[in-house]
Order: structure tokens, then C-alpha cells, then sequence
């Protein structure tokens, strides 16, 4: 089987001006379908530029990055955009929900843009609040949940396209620790479903939940920190 993701010598330059400033110097690695990884590294090692990379919201200036086997580095943004909408799942540190709608609109939202009835898209959406034990809480705007909840809601969201990838930027950093042990567990409980999660943080805790932590520093993988 091949590897879901395919990184090989990413490089990523940003150009300030007349300077250049170099946050990816040759970066490969390789995550099987159904791994748990975790990225690690400390500020300023170039783990947010990666997962921009890995996610399709940005491309390498060098080097080659397949997702599922397609080369994706040469992609221009609409065409990132649609493998971004299908099979990629995103959860963020700020969860990143829409204030106005509600738990289930807010899982609704990625089955909108792939086009789903709306009557399979709520259908839909409620399993997956059922799923990540929010059921109850599906009327709820993200102001009146706590903010394990909101991640909750998050996470429903990021598997509402079936996605081949769920990418994590620091999942549990705005949560006190028993409320961001028990989204690790959450996770853990996906990964054994056979999700392939990658989930880039600066915290041990987080990364020793996964198989195998990948360790950036300047930009480089380095053998551990």
C-alpha cells in the first residue's frame, strides 16, 4: 500500500521584501494510511508552515508533496481548495467555529460545500455529534458550550467529509488538562476506528499519544530534541 502522505526535500521560503526567510529546509517524510503521528517541535521550527503543506492551504517553494498518491506542490489554490473540502479534516487550537450557527450547523458546514442534500447533511451531522458525545448539544451556539465541547463540535466537523487525513494544530492548547485528556482519548478512539491523524504540537504530553513523533527543529527533522 502506498503512503498516504509523501513528502520528500519541501522547502519554503518566505520573501519579506528584499529578504528571505527560510522555514522549511528540505523537509521528507511518509505516514502510512491509518498512522498516528505527531509533528513536535519547538516555536519558530517550522511545524505551522508543514502543516499548512500537509493540509493543502499552502505549497512548498521546492520539494514534492503527494497526498494519496497525487502530486499536490504544483496544484494551484482552486484545485488545493477541492482536495482540502474531500479529504482533509481540520481541528484548531481556536476551534474555529462559526459564532452565529449552531453545534450541528457548524458540523453541517463542509457537507454545504460538498454539495449534500440538506436532510442527509443533518442527518449526517447529528450522528456525528452523537459520535463525539454531543447529541445533547446540537441547538447550542459555541457561546453557550464550554470549550472541551467546542473541540468536540471540531472534530465533528473535521470528519463530516469522510476524510482521508485529520490534521491537528495544537488540539488541546486552549483546554485545562482533564478536558484536553479526555479529546486525546477522542482521538485515540478515531485512530483505533482506522483514521490516519497527524497532530502537530509543542506539547510531550500530546505527542506521546501517537505511534511515532517526527521532530522539527529550524526547519529540518531532526532524531529527537
Amino acid at each position: 500500500m502506498a503512503p498516504l502522505i509523501q513528502a520528500e526535500n519541501l522547502v519554503k521560503i518566505y520573501r519579506m521584501g528584499q529578504v528571505e526567510v527560510p522555514a522549511l529546509r528540505g523537509v521528507s517524510l511518509t505516514v502510512e494510511p491509518g498512522e498516528y503521528v505527531a509533528i513536535m517541535g519547538p516555536s519558530g521550527s517550522g511545524k505551522s508552515t508543514l502543516m499548512h503543506i500537509l493540509g493543502c492551504l499552502d505549497r512548498p517553494t521546492e520539494g514534492s508533496y503527494r497526498l494519496e498518491g497525487r502530486e499536490i506542490a504544483t496544484l494551484d489554490e482552486d484545485q488545493r481548495a477541492e482536495i482540502r473540502k474531500r479529504r482533509v479534516g481540520f481541528v484548531f487550537q481556536q476551534f474555529n467555529l462559526l459564532s452565529r450557527l449552531t453545534a450541528l450547523e457548524n458540523v453541517e458546514v463542509p457537507m454545504v460545500y460538498l454539495g449534500m442534500p440538506p436532510r442527509e447533511r443533518r442527518k449526517r451531522a447529528l450522528a456525528l455529534l452523537e459520535r463525539v458525545g454531543l447529541a445533547q448539544r446540537a441547538h447550542h451556539r459555541p457561546t453557550e458550550i464550554s470549550g472541551g465541547e467546542a473541540q468536540r463540535v471540531a472534530i465533528a466537523r473535521a470528519l463530516a467529509n469522510d476524510p482521508a487525513l485529520i490534521l491537528a494544530d495544537e488540539p488541546t492548547g486552549n483546554l485545562d488538562t482533564r478536558t484536553g485528556r479526555e479529546i486525546l482519548a477522542l482521538f485515540r478512539e478515531l485512530h483505533r476506528e482506522g483514521r490516519t491523524i497527524v497532530v502537530v504540537t509543542h506539547d510531550p504530553e500530546v505527542a506521546q499519544e501517537a505511534e511515532r513523533i517526527i521532530y522539527l527543529r529550524d526547519g529540518k527533522v531532526v532524531p529527537k530534541l
